[in-house]
C-alpha cells in the first residue's frame, strides 16, 4: 500500500482503518463463499442477486446489459449466468410495461427468503458487536465506510479501463 502523508497519529488511524476494513472484507469473502456453496452458487452468482436485489430494491430494476457492466462480465457470460439462476428458480426476466424491448431482472422470494435465514444471524451478531457503542459514532463509521468503498469502486473501475485499454493496444 502507498505511504500516507500527515500527522502521524492520522496516518496511524487510517492505517487501522484500512487493514480492519481488509480485514472485515476477507472475512465477508469467506463467508459469503461458506453460504454460495451451501447452495450450490458461484460468486458471480451471489453477487448478481445482490445487484438485482438492490435494483429492485431501489425502483430500478436492472436489465442483463446492466448486470453485466455491474458484474465486469460480457453478454455470453451474463446470458449463461441469468440462465442457470433463472433455472434454479432464483430470478425471472419480465418484460417492462412501458417498454416491452426491455427486459429486466427480478429475484425471486424464495432466493430472498434463502439469503435472508443465512445472513440473519450474521446481522444479529453484528447488532451485538457494537451494541455498546454510541449511535453518533455508528453512523460515523458508516460514512467511512462508504468513503472507502466508493474508493475502491473508482480504483477497481481504473483497473478496468486501464486493462481495457492494454487489451486494445496492438502487440508489436
Amino acid at each position: 500500500m502507498a505511504e500516507q502523508a500527515g500527522p502521524p497519529d492520522r496516518v496511524a488511524a487510517l492505517d487501522e482503518v484500512t487493514k480492519a476494513l481488509q480485514a472485515s472484507a476477507v472475512e465477508s469473502d469467506v463467508f459469503v463463499d461458506v453460504f454460495a456453496r451451501a447452495h450450490g452458487l458461484g460468486r458471480s452468482d451471489l453477487n448478481a442477486i445482490m445487484w438485482i436485489a438492490t435494483g429492485a430494491q431501489a425502483g430500478a430494476p436492472l436489465t442483463a446489459g446492466e448486470l453485466a457492466a455491474r458484474l465486469g462480465l460480457g453478454a455470453p457470460a451474463t446470458t449463461s449466468l441469468i440462465d442457470r439462476l433463472e433455472a434454479a428458480g432464483h430470478l425471472e426476466r419480465t418484460r417492462d410495461p412501458r417498454d416491452r424491448r426491455r427486459v429486466t431482472l427480478s429475484v425471486q422470494a424464495s432466493a430472498l427468503r434463502m439469503a435472508r435465514d443465512f445472513f440473519q444471524p450474521l446481522g444479529e451478531r453484528m447488532a451485538l458487536a457494537v451494541g455498546d457503542l454510541p449511535t453518533a459514532d455508528l453512523l460515523i463509521a458508516a460514512e467511512v465506510i462508504r468513503r472507502m468503498t466508493t474508493a475502491v469502486v473508482a480504483t477497481r473501475e481504473a483497473a478496468r479501463r486501464d486493462r481495457n485499454s492494454a487489451e486494445r493496444t496492438p502487440q508489436r
